[in-house]
């Protein structure tokens, strides 16, 4: 079978393999279990490997399966600190832990809103620590990961960071619109995160739970993307391969996840034409997901409601928006269109309207 497709990083110029290994389910294994995971991605030609000091033991249990073969990897951790200082001892900790006296990536983690990336990028801010690092040889690139793609876009537009880690897959697109063009436009390399898994605002709904051996039930995933395990990872992580991303990263944890994962790199080719048409939706006034609407002042989850109604009416999930919507704990039927949120949303939606439609959709029997 051939080895991995590599794609260029962005002006890292790194050359890494399309489908990666995010390590924080490994944190779940014994030592011996995770070293013969991370070993046998590998031997398969993976070569990308996504940690973080937040991921439990993983650095360590990556750093021991790598440590013979450390040229042959690009390694990439995270430093969760805002400060120059501590981002600094995050940075060193990290270097032990993963057995190495160099990072090829350290990303600031968790960048979701502007003033949280302000204050990473201050004078005595995360960013300069990572730079000290970089000037003293101890890591090569500096990246940037978070949910919101908006503030993403920012952060690659700025000029200090060469990687994005971000979620992209089928029914998560916002980094298409904004954040993709513009790290193209600066050369910014795309590792995508969570292709598998699907993030609502602060409620989290996964495909798979969480691993790939572990796929939804849902019928009406299972009629976008398969009707078995194999097919819906296979399906999901494919799209996720078709955007202008260097490299996926689906969290890995067992030697036949880890061989899943790999053939799917192995032989992707591009979608064909059925694949096209089933993951083609009209997303012209959808909601990004941005959080500029909340909070609610009768307690609303406004972003987690628009988004089961762009489920329901976009992509056609509409038993499964119906579930996700029984889950909150405030119903939309609360809002006394006060408007307060509409005037805060950048793409000027009719939130008040969508809450109220969302709320009788969801409440048919």
């Amino acid at each position: 079978m051939a080895g991995l497709e590599k794609r260029r990083l962005g002006r890292t110029n790194l050359q890494v393999s399309i489908v990666g290994f995010g390590g924080t389910w490994i944190a779940e294994l014994t030592e011996t279990e995770a070293v013969k995971v991370v070993r046998h991605a590998f031997e398969l030609g993976i070569n990308y490997f996504d940690t973080a000091k937040l991921d439990g033991d993983s650095e360590e249990k990556i750093g021991s399966a790598l440590k013979d073969v450390r040229e042959q990897c690009v390694i990439a951790s995270k430093t969760g600190s805002r400060t120059k200082k501590e981002s600094l001892e995050d940075f060193q900790s990290s270097l032990k832990r993963l057995k190495t006296d160099y990072l090829d990536i350290i990303q600031l983690h968790g960048v979701d809103d502007e003033k949280t990336l302000a204050k990473a990028m201050s004078e005595d801010g995360a960013l300069q620590g990572c730079k000290e690092a970089r000037r003293e040889g101890l890591v090569n690139f500096i990246g940037v990961t978070g949910h919101k793609p908006r503030v993403l876009a920012k952060a690659a537009a700025s000029g200090e960071f060469d990687t994005v880690l971000v979620p992209i897959n089928v029914l998560t697109r916002q980094a298409l619109e904004e954040l993709l063009p513009a790290a193209k436009a600066h050369d910014v390399g795309v590792v995508a995160m969570k292709p598998l898994s699907a993030k609502t605002s602060n409620l989290i709904t996964c495909l798979y739970q969480p691993s790939l051996s572990l796929i939804s039930d849902e019928p009406e995933l299972k009629r976008l993307l398969g009707e078995s395990s194999g097919e819906q990872v296979n399906s999901a992580l494919r799209y996720v391969l078709s955007q202008d991303v260097s490299v996926a990263i689906p969290g890995l944890r067992s030697i036949n996840e880890v061989e899943v994962a790999a053939k799917i790199g192995q032989t992707y080719q591009g979608l064909t034409l059925l694949e096209q048409k089933r993951f083609s939706f009209e997303l012209s006034a959808y909601c990004r997901d941005c959080g500029l609407c909340m909070p609610c002042p009768e307690g609303i989850n406004i972003a987690a409601v628009l988004r089961f109604h762009d489920f329901y009416t976009v992509f056609g999930l509409k038993e499964w928006a119906k579930k996700l919507y029984s889950g909150l704990d405030v119903k939309a039927d609360k809002c006394t269109g006060c408007g307060l949120c509409m005037p805060k949303c950048p793409f000027n939606l009719p939130i008040v309207a969508r809450l109220k439609s969302g709320h009788s959709a969801f409440s048919s029997a």
